[in-house]
């Protein structure tokens, strides 16, 4: 009874064939079962790859191995099949047995085996010479069946496998003796033909096997650069390795290769945006409806973004191999052929030949050297694209004490190509025309694009690598004594004067609140600047920060900013033609004097803000302003009076004339007078005004939920019939007249910044970030960080005066057309600006020097709509708010006001 009863349930005789199914013994007989089928296929002569069911059988005998080993490697000890694949050498077989057929299922099944016992950590299978030898044969087998599927999965398994191996000698550097087996040249022979190039790839082929995916874009590309790291790294441990990385032509085929890539970009760009992507701030910008010249490439275009992309993650590689190379032979051929290769060869020729007539060569150079320039942070790298762009000589290097073969092989090989380029090249030098030169004349193109890149440019240069830039792109002087710091006095008179301009330039009634939101901000500018590292005696938390004393102004001194500088007077003939400027080219424009004035070692005395030598006070007795040297102590007067006198005659007032003024001022005087005459021309200016700023916002996705809300709490009176602007009242005071009541000069807000914050936090973009909270620029990189917290402005939260009634949508288009209608607008010889300064004959010649009558009249007849207006009316104005804030937070964070 028992017996049936087993019968009819199976149960006994089912667990006994359960365990024996998962003995080691059972997996290996099957183990020995599938490796065994798939000999006899291998060895049975003619290889008939073209068989289907032959195909089959491979496929299947491989899956089934991958599954034990899968199995046997999970199990418990002894790994039998483990211990059978290595004695039997099956990574051997397999490569071979899967170079043999084209496919590429057969080829999946293959890496998944071969992955298994790569990772295997029992037994060497990395020590088999044979499958090392057999490992060039399955590669380009693998590559023929993706050339012939296109199936890019199995080229990154393929290279993840590599990359796998590199991983384990990393691991286990005497497994470098089995792939890498050198045949030492000597020093005197010539540089290798073509035949011995082939040898050297028989010497390190798996070396060569990553250099060649490099380059490619996706997983495949990551794994070869992390795994040539790997191969970097091992030099530390094989001199034979670092000599023969020097020896070879890995440095020239990486900048050769990375020349490729940068030639794949397209000679003639143009910067644009997809129609549902334009950042509002750019809504009525004349640029978003230019239609682009012909052969351009667009920057939204897939196929430059991923051209882009490739470049630079191939530029980024380069700093990588040098972070992670501590072989200092290595590192300078890299860094050689870097410069011969790619700056000299490639870089430099292109900017040389760039044009802005020929449909946005220029463009394209510029917007390519700011990435450059944003993506790369290694000081080494940054030091000599700066150097050699700006023609500056190298400083020579200092003979080692003990010449090694493989440095003197290394300085043959880098004097040998400088030779031969110096020779191919010597009409194409950057001591004939380098970057400055570039800048200079692009600041002064009429074309609005080469002008918004070349800014885009100016940025980039003085946010990352501004130690390099400032010395060779402006001309200054070291500040000669404290004497030349502002005074308490004149600190709150700049400020003061800056606010008033802004609450003369138009009717916005809540300055205060975005005022205190650019204190804050400029604030955290200001902290989170490599300068303020040193300024501050912060820990430095990056590569740029603990380099900046190493290169740039003389152990980073102080200096002073001269008026004369050529670049510094074309910013001020931009700015000038402030209201004739594209709205991307006047928000360039404040972002390059915002970032020009972050730096804590120029001083603003002079260009931005007056220099005390300028400085007037009222004498006492006759009430007349006259000009004071600096006061010293007598030396019968007391100290501590000699103090308190010098304490309350620094607090004074001062004044200065009209021709002492700084040239930012006088543009932005001359800016807020031609304001005011567009609203005394232009009917509903402040409504209209207003609008803008609201489109600006995007609260047209908001209106229907805010009808039924009171956004606006005063009306605004319309351009003709408005008061006068000095006499505007706001409902808590006007900026200024707080200062003097509620603000004494040392307790102001900025006093209380916490030093210690840390070093990494994002700054907050200054007057882009507030005004579109989106993307300015269409190609800036994301190196910089695009997702930065913002403080709330009231450009944001609609808290602002204007008209009581609500906006309704069908107002709002109203609005919208009349925006979009087109109006003369007035350069600065136009008679809006008759209440100006007088212009010196310096800046006369400097604004229009080779100007034609009829072309001034041309100017002054230029035509824009009136949303761009308005929209460059508010940039100014924010941008004017920005600059006070700057000015009161650099006086209390960097200690720049001074006693007399």
């Amino acid at each position: 009874m028992e017996f049936w009863s087993r019968i009819i349930r199976g149960g006994t005789p089912q667990k006994k064939s359960t365990a024996s199914a998962n003995s080691p013994q059972l997996r290996l007989a099957q183990f020995k079962r599938a490796y065994n089928n798939l000999l006899q296929i291998w060895h049975n002569g003619d290889i008939v790859s073209t068989d289907v069911f032959v195909a089959e059988n491979v496929r299947l005998c491989l899956r089934r191995i991958a599954e034990l080993l899968n199995t046997d490697q999970r199990g418990p000890t002894p790994h039998l099949c483990v211990s059978f694949a290595a004695t039997s050498r099956l990574l051997v077989t397999v490569a071979r047995v899967s170079a043999a057929f084209n496919s590429d299922i057969l080829t999946r099944e293959a890496l998944v085996v071969c992955g298994l016992l790569i990772e295997c950590e029992e037994e060497a299978f990395l020590e088999d010479r044979a499958f090392a030898d057999t490992l060039p044969d399955f590669i380009e087998s693998i590559q023929r069946t993706v050339r012939h599927t296109s199936d890019s999965d199995i080229e990154s398994s393929m290279v993840e496998m590599l990359f796998g191996i590199t991983a384990k000698l990393r691991i286990e550097p005497h497994v470098l003796r089995v792939w890498f087996r050198p045949e030492k040249p000597e020093e005197d022979d010539e540089e290798l033909s073509e035949s011995e190039r082939r040898t050297r790839f028989e010497e390190f082929p798996l070396f060569y096997l990553l250099l060649h995916y490099v380059p490619t874009e996706g997983r495949a590309g990551e794994f070869a650069r992390m795994g040539l790291l790997y191969i970097i790294e091992m030099t530390v441990h094989s001199g034979d390795l670092e000599q023969w990385i020097v020896d070879g032509d890995m440095s020239a085929l990486m900048a050769s290769g990375l020349g490729a890539l940068y030639s794949q970009l397209g000679r003639n760009l143009t910067m644009s945006y997809h129609k549902d992507e334009v950042p509002s701030i750019l809504t009525f910008s004349a640029r978003t409806n230019h239609e682009p010249a012909p052969d351009a490439e667009l920057t939204t275009s897939a196929e430059y973004q991923k051209h882009l992309s490739t470049f630079l993650a191939s530029l980024v590689f380069w700093q990588d191999l040098l972070e992670h190379c501590d072989s200092a032979d290595v590192k300078q051929a890299l860094l050689d052929h870097f410069q011969y290769l790619f700056l000299q060869q490639l870089l430099y020729p292109s900017l040389l030949e760039s044009s802005d007539v020929d449909g946005g060569s220029a463009v394209a150079v510029l917007t390519y050297l700011r990435h450059i320039l944003e993506s790369i942070d290694h000081a080494d790298l940054i030091r000599l694209t700066l150097q050699y762009l700006f023609g500056q000589d190298s400083p020579p290097q200092e003979p080692a004490v003990t010449a090694e073969p493989i440095s003197k092989i290394r300085r043959r090989k880098s004097a040998n190509l400088m030779a031969r380029l110096a020779a191919e090249d010597e009409l194409f030098s950057p001591d004939l025309f380098n970057l400055t030169d570039l800048i200079m004349s692009s600041l002064r193109s009429h074309s609005q694009e080469t002008v918004t890149a070349t800014l885009h440019l100016f940025s980039a240069m003085l946010r990352r690598p501004h130690h390099q830039a400032l010395p060779n792109l402006l001309k200054t002087r070291p500040l000669r004594s404290e004497h030349e710091r502002r005074t308490p006095g004149g600190q709150e008179k700049e400020v003061e004067m800056l606010l008033g301009l802004a609450e003369n330039l138009t009717a916005f009634q809540d300055l205060e609140t975005s005022y205190e939101k650019h204190l804050h901000d400029n604030r955290n500018i200001l902290e989170s600047h490599p300068c303020s590292v040193q300024l501050l005696h912060l820990t430095p938390a990056t590569r740029d920060a603990q380099s900046l004393p190493e290169s740039g102004f003389d152990s980073m001194e102080h200096r002073l900013l001269l008026v004369e500088d050529p670049i510094l007077k074309s910013i001020i003939v931009l700015l000038e033609k402030f209201f004739r400027n594209d709205i991307e080219t006047n928000l360039g424009l404040t972002q390059v004097v915002i970032d020009l004035a972050s730096c804590g070692y120029l001083g603003l005395e002079g260009w931005l803000v007056t220099h005390p030598s300028k400085y007037c006070f009222a004498d006492d007795s006759s009430g007349k302003f006259e000009r004071r040297e600096p006061l010293t102590q007598s030396p019968d007067e007391d100290l501590e009076v000699s103090t308190i006198r010098k304490i309350n005659i620094a607090r004074r007032e001062p004044a200065w004339a009209a021709e002492d003024s700084t040239p930012i001022h006088k543009a932005l005087s001359r800016l807020v007078l031609e304001a005011g005459g567009y609203q005394r021309e232009i009917a509903d200016f402040d409504t209209l005004l207003l609008d803008c700023r609201n489109n600006i916002e995007g609260y047209e996705t908001e209106i229907a939920s805010m009808n039924s809300q009171t956004l606006l709490t005063k009306p605004v009176e319309s351009g003709r019939n408005s008061p006068s602007r000095n006499t505007h009242t706001h409902p808590v005071g006007s900026i200024t007249g707080r200062l003097k009541s509620d603000r004494a000069y040392g307790g102001d807000s900025s006093a209380g910044s916490p030093r210690g914050r840390t070093p990494d936090m994002p700054p907050t973009p200054t007057l882009a970030g507030r005004l579109g909270h989106l993307q300015i620029s269409p190609t800036r990189s994301p190196s910089l960080g695009t997702s930065r917290a913002y403080s709330p402005s009231p450009l944001r939260t609609g808290e602002f005066s204007s008209a009581t009634t609500p906006i309704i949508p069908h107002q709002l288009r109203k609005s919208s057309e009349a925006l979009q209608k087109r109006i003369p607008v007035s350069g600065v010889e136009s008679t809006l600006s008759e209440g100006c300064h007088e212009r010196s004959e310096s800046e006369t010649s400097s604004l229009a020097s080779d100007t034609s009558e009829p072309e001034k009249k041309a100017k002054a007849a230029d035509e824009t709509s009136l949303g761009q207006l308005m929209t460059n009316v508010i940039i100014l104005q924010e941008f004017i708010l920005e600059l006070a804030a700057l000015v009161e937070v650099r006086g209390t964070l960097f200690g720049e006001v001074k006693y007399l």
